[in-house]
């Protein structure tokens, strides 16, 4: 089967330099670019994103609807990159709405929040009628099988919801007392 590949500089470039990378990126088959440029930067995601047949991806900083308003409106992106951790589930929902109106697809973003913002982003993604895709990183969470029983997984590439109550992490009280400070 096919891979996609999705390339994340992490605001690494000034926006001539991000059009340079993202064209060579895009002789590559890459699919999209995420955070080009300097967070406050709209104009400048806006200019990449028109000068780039790629998907530039971006967002994960903003935190209320009101923030993404402008990025929205100023077309400064391609695909909205939501961190719930940050938002939260009630913010995140008005993100998705907003983008939903201009017809953006969501690929929540799910930095170093733990299993919890794991857990929130696989509820979130299954929420919104405009779900594209979700970062996951299996590397990230290193004390997620120590502090608790249960948690979202994905099999195949793939999380499953269950019926279980809340987000379905069960925490260890116990063994979360142990790293305590």
């Amino acid at each position: 089967s096919e891979v996609e590949l999705l390339v994340d500089i992490h605001m690494l470039r000034d926006v001539s330099g991000a059009v340079e990378l993202g064209r060579g990126l895009e002789a590559l088959g890459v699919t999209w670019l995420e955070a080009p440029t300097a967070p406050e930067d709209v104009r400048g995601h806006a200019e990449i994103a028109r000068a780039l047949d790629m998907q530039v991806a971006t967002g994960e900083w903003l935190r209320t609807v009101w923030e993404w308003r402008q990025w929205v409106e100023g077309r400064a992106f391609d695909v909205a990159m939501p961190d719930i951790a940050r938002t939260g589930l009630s913010e995140g929902k008005r993100i998705a709405s907003l983008c939903d109106a201009y017809n953006l697809p969501i690929a929540p973003h799910v930095g170093g929040g733990g299993i919890l913002s794991v857990a929130a982003s696989v509820h979130y993604s299954a929420a919104i009628p405009n779900f594209m895709i979700l970062e996951h990183s299996h590397l990230g969470h290193a004390l997620k099988g120590r502090i608790a029983r249960s948690y979202p997984e994905p099999t195949e590439g793939v999380f499953l919801l269950d019926e279980t109550p809340g987000l379905g992490v069960e925490i260890d009280e116990e063994a979360v007392a142990t790293y305590a400070v």
